[in-house]
């Protein structure tokens, strides 16, 4: 089944546009996860489950600015996302409850946060609605509590975030090289850049809280992190 784009219009109801693309309702109320029917308003982009349908889009909502939404709304909401990464370091901050580590979270925090601002502000330049959503196999999913990692252990947790914080430096460096509107641009090197920060800084985390296994540049005998210490008894 393809999907076609249809934008909201003045007066529009879910009935109305179902009756006028000859398309059942529940189908449009399911594949674009609508709470509730009687809350959709002009602008609003949705999912139409037709193959074929001219002039659905307005004008000013072009083919590209589509793609590039889809792409801004999975750094923004969808799995290894800002939202994500806000919500993951507040975990860590409480669970671990370590003074030191949390003055190395809090400002990392803010700046995500601001990061989730800017990309909630580009979609809306796009025009679109920054709902914490992003659109995968066909349908709009929610941003869900179960994308995240619990990692409780602070070495296993330094590691994830010097990962993830590297790999959303090189996801939005390469946004932006593919995204060819100036100010979007804009917003995604400076939240590449600000990602490489993050991901120095925890680096350096590590070297503080996990001194222990870190690998020597130069193997030499020593004793092996406590996980690694096996019982020679007998």
């Amino acid at each position: 089944m393809d999907y076609k784009r249809y934008i909201v219009q003045q007066g529009d109801s879910i009935y109305k546009i179902a009756g006028n693309f000859k398309v059942e309702m529940t189908d449009i109320i399911k594949l674009n996860n609508i709470k509730n029917p009687d809350r959709i308003y002009p602008g609003q982009l949705l999912l139409l489950p037709i193959a074929e349908c001219d002039e659905l889009i307005p004008a000013e909502i072009t083919e590209p600015d589509y793609t590039y939404a889809m792409w801004l709304y999975e750094a923004y909401a969808g799995k290894d996302s800002e939202l994500s990464a806000i919500t993951t370091y507040l975990y860590q901050a409480v669970i671990l409850d370590n003074p030191e580590f949390d003055a190395l979270l809090r400002p990392i925090i803010y700046d995500e946060m601001n990061h989730l601002d800017q990309l909630g502000k580009a979609l809306r330049h796009l025009g679109f609605d920054p709902r914490y959503q992003a659109f995968d196999n066909g349908h709009w999913v929610d941003w869900r509590a179960s994308y995240l990692n619990y990692a409780a252990d602070i070495c296993s947790i330094l590691d994830m975030n010097i990962k993830d914080e590297a790999g959303a430096h090189q996801h939005y460096l390469e946004l932006a090289h593919k995204i060819p509107i100036p100010e979007i641009q804009q917003i995604l090197m400076q939240m590449a850049a600000e990602e490489e920060r993050h991901c120095q800084c925890f680096s350096e985390a590590k070297n503080q809280f996990c001194p222990d296994c870190l690998k020597p540049e130069v193997p030499v005998p020593q004793e092996p992190c406590p996980e690694e210490v096996t019982d020679r008894r007998g």
